[in-house]
């Protein structure tokens, strides 16, 4: 077992498997030493089981009452009222066991920019497999990337593989085949460009079709039916839990586009969630390595310098925004613990991990239509940009239902 600080008066004890555990306290002043004793039992955690037939009840999720697993329950329906104004559906699951759902959570929705968090587990297997690391040059693995007509084609050289998982590779935000705007390194931009160029990288590191890739090593694993190809039809029954479409911004790429493309239900978005919740393991397997998780959720410092063009639109992603994932690590949304971290795409699909409180919390809807926004940001925007507010409704009232 490992103790967060074993000389300190109130401390957290991580435990390494299931079993029974006794600890012994130690005090003493100089003069007088005593010793006390706890045994600590920790139970296997709690995963849904497989559903890949679809007819599981709950999706194979064990249900619990809120009060059961600590949680208030008018809290959560406040929670939910706020998703609700946007329509879809979603889970909040906490110690594993579902707490609370709402709308049809077997309908797919498409998951936009959520694609980034979700797909890029195909990074963490590259990594996991040392097919590759976060510090190599993009052209070592990709002599192809970037745009032959770059205006600084000397720049094009520069480009790391954590760069395009970062968006400071530098190029244009459109996810074709666009200019680099500035050099890599220097400026915290966000683009769709940079993480559809991982996406051939990682399709030439693992020399097979991504989508194929994630199902037969994360989705089937995770219990996930993803039997269906080609284009979303989000009428009548779904035909399974994810699946990635074809091409849109790259049709003529042999690859799958990471900015956007995967259709998913909150059933797998849940799964997903808690599979970065439990650092990577699924069950008694091991699908992602601890630090990939950790460096996911985790801002990289090179970013904290870095310049922000479009501040406005993504005010302190250089000190918040992860590896495809984004983070409250600057304590941007205030009273949601800094260790939260959460996929996010427009119209709102969100998978939010709060590991501090052992809690995933997941919502997707149908997409807004063009020009119906205000014109200010507002849950589930036809438009969609990375400021934090508009957040805050949903995931302060899950913390506050944690909170004694």
């Amino acid at each position: 077992m490992t103790f967060s600080a074993a000389a300190a008066a109130a401390t957290n004890v991580t435990f390494p498997s299931a079993g029974s555990y006794t600890l012994t306290l130690t005090v003493g002043d100089g003069t007088a030493n005593a010793t006390d004793t706890v045994t600590v039992v920790v139970s296997p955690a709690v995963y849904p089981a497989s559903d890949v037939s679809n007819d599981q009840p709950d999706h194979g999720w064990t249900r619990a009452a809120a009060a059961d697993v600590g949680l208030n329950d008018t809290a959560l329906a406040e929670a939910e009222t706020y998703a609700l104004t946007g329509g879809g559906s979603g889970m909040i699951v906490r110690k594993g066991r579902l707490v609370r759902s709402w709308g049809n959570t077997e309908q797919r929705y498409d998951m936009k920019s959520t694609t980034k968090s979700m797909g890029g587990i195909a990074l963490g297997l590259a990594l996991g497999a040392n097919a590759l690391a976060l510090t190599d040059l993009a052209q070592s693995r990709l002599p192809t990337v970037g745009n032959p007509t770059a205006n600084q084609p000397t720049w094009l050289t520069q480009v790391t593989v954590q760069q395009l998982a970062t968006h400071s590779a530098g190029f244009a935000k459109p996810g074709g085949y666009v200019d680099q705007l500035y050099q890599p390194g220097t400026t915290w931009s966000y683009s769709d460009a940079g993480l559809n160029w991982l996406a051939e990288l990682l399709t030439t590191v693992l020399a097979q079709d991504l989508s194929a890739v994630l199902t037969t090593q994360v989705w089937t694993p995770l219990g996930l039916n993803s039997s269906a190809g080609g284009t979303q039809n989000t009428d009548g029954p779904p035909i399974s839990d994810i699946h990635w479409r074809n091409n849109v911004l790259r049709p003529t790429s042999t690859s799958r586009e990471l900015a956007s493309g995967i259709y998913s239900n909150a059933n797998a978005m849940a799964r997903v969630g808690l599979l970065f919740l439990r650092k990577g393991v699924w069950g008694e397997t091991r699908i992602l390595p601890e630090s990939f998780v950790t460096t996911a959720s985790t801002p990289p410092a090179a970013n904290a310098t870095m310049q922000n063009p479009d501040a406005a639109n993504f005010p302190s992603a250089t000190t918040n925004y992860g590896m495809l994932w984004w983070t409250n690590a600057g304590g941007l949304l205030a009273n949601v613990p800094r260790d939260t971290f959460w996929a996010w795409g427009l119209g709102d699909s969100l998978i939010v991990v709060i590991p501090s409180l052992d809690i995933v919390a997941v919502r997707a809807g149908p997409q807004a239509a063009a020009g119906s926004s205000p014109g200010a940001r507002v849950w589930n925007d036809d438009d969609w940009n990375g400021d934090y507010n508009v957040l805050a409704p949903f995931l302060q009232p899950i913390v506050r239902a944690a909170t004694p």
